[in-house]
């Protein structure tokens, strides 16, 4: 029966590893997304291979007794070699090559090593146990499970103290729970790993070691398939944190800028940016899918600018400006709009313009970019909508697509 746990854990990697192998072609690959993306591979090859717990037919088909495990082991060898050459290309980022190669060769060097005494150990298979035969053959199965343990335990701690160390060191929230979690499986990774000295004394005692793994040992690859995944996918789920806070802000800052938008559009429907939408002969204004609520915005917010610009011709040098963005300010300023939009509506469409002093700039934020003037257009818009109606005029009966006449 497959494991389901593991299962998943081993198709994320997999997929993970090529996705990362794939986009790498457009970046560049450094060594250490190279190896981190051999670790993702080899690791989810032995995921897989605990998972189905498929080590007796494959032996079966072969007729090699304890190949699957010996199989499983290298890949398990292999990924713990990675993890290692993946800390040190990041500890050292221009890739000292003799490190590099040091590490590559220590992992050969293991893997070959482990397979010999393997052969020595000349294993039969019995009731679901491998069973050392030969005058060497416990010690030699003994001296292949010690191998296995000691190399990848050697590598873990490798790993365990260099994100320690990015740990402490990181500054951003996710990131840093990212690596904890790192830490962490790498921690229970390094029990698993000292659980096999068991399977080392078993092999000297008795000569015998089970073809799966025990339920201990089950037990913790689950925690660490768990960790491993959380670990991964922190950043992941932080980014879309983000872009969701951003996206419910955007779509906020769109709808609380309705009542002033639809005001400045009623006088003026010329502010409406296109969409390329057409409904019933009528360039749709004013709308835009829910997925760009950042564009939304920020088109809401031109267009009322553009809105402003036009209505300073019906403003008058009384109307001026507050220096506080409060909210006595933006009642006062709304005020000012709703008394311009007034004007606006009750002179003749061909009139002349009113004659007196220069109309006052509307006032906008001075400082804080796109919030800032969201804020303020914002609460010009709540206070714009507690305002009394304003009786309509003769150019608010006109067709809401025709631009009024230039003065």
């Amino acid at each position: 029966m497959t494991d389901p746990v593991l299962a998943l854990a081993a198709a994320f990697l997999l997929g993970l590893g090529t996705y990362r192998f794939l986009a790498g072609r457009r970046r560049g690959r450094s060594p250490a997304l190279l190896f981190t993306c051999c670790f993702a591979w080899c690791f989810g090859a032995f995921l897989a291979l605990t998972a189905a717990r498929a080590r007796v037919d494959i032996d079966h088909g072969t007729g090699l007794a304890g190949l699957s495990g010996m199989l499983t082991d290298h890949l398990r060898t292999g990924s713990a070699g990675f993890l290692a050459l993946t800390a040190v290309a990041l500890r050292r980022p221009e890739a000292d090559a003799r490190a590099l190669r040091r590490r590559c060769v220590g992992t050969a060097l293991a893997v070959l090593a482990a397979t010999v005494l393997f052969l020595l150990a000349r294993p039969r298979e019995d009731g679901g146990q491998l069973v050392a035969t030969g005058a060497l053959g416990p010690v030699a199965l003994a001296g292949y499970d010690l191998v296995i343990t000691g190399y990848v335990a050697g590598c873990l701690v490798t790993l365990l103290r260099r994100t320690t160390h990015w740990t402490r060191r990181a500054d951003d929230t996710a990131l840093r729970t990212a690596l904890g979690l790192v830490t962490l499986t790498t921690a229970v990774g390094l029990i698993w790993a000292a659980w096999g000295l068991d399977d080392v004394l078993g092999a000297l005692r008795t000569g015998r070691q089970l073809t799966t793994e025990d339920p201990v040992s089950l037990a913790l690859g689950r925690v660490c398939a768990i960790l491993l995944l959380a670990g991964a996918t922190t950043l992941l789920w932080a980014r879309a944190g983000r872009a969701a806070r951003r996206w419910r802000a955007a779509y906020r800052g769109y709808r609380s800028l309705g009542p002033l938008w639809r005001a400045l559009h009623a006088a003026f429907p010329q502010i409406a940016l296109s969409t390329g939408r057409i409904t019933s002969g009528r360039v749709t204004a004013g709308r835009m899918p829910p997925a760009d609520a950042e564009l939304a915005l920020y088109r809401r917010v031109i267009e009322i600018r553009d809105g402003l610009l036009i209505l300073r011709r019906y403003r008058t040098a009384e109307d001026s400006s507050a220096d506080a963005d409060t909210d006595a300010a933006a009642r006062a300023e709304a005020v000012r709009i709703a008394a311009a939009l007034h004007r606006a509506r009750t002179r003749a469409p061909d009139g002349p313009l009113r004659s007196g002093p220069p109309p006052a700039e509307p006032h906008l934020p001075h400082t804080g970019g796109m919030e800032a003037e969201t804020r303020w257009l914002g609460q010009i818009a709540r206070a714009l909508r507690t305002l009394p109606p304003l009786p309509a005029g003769p150019a608010a009966d006109r067709s809401p697509d025709a631009a009024p006449s230039a003065p």
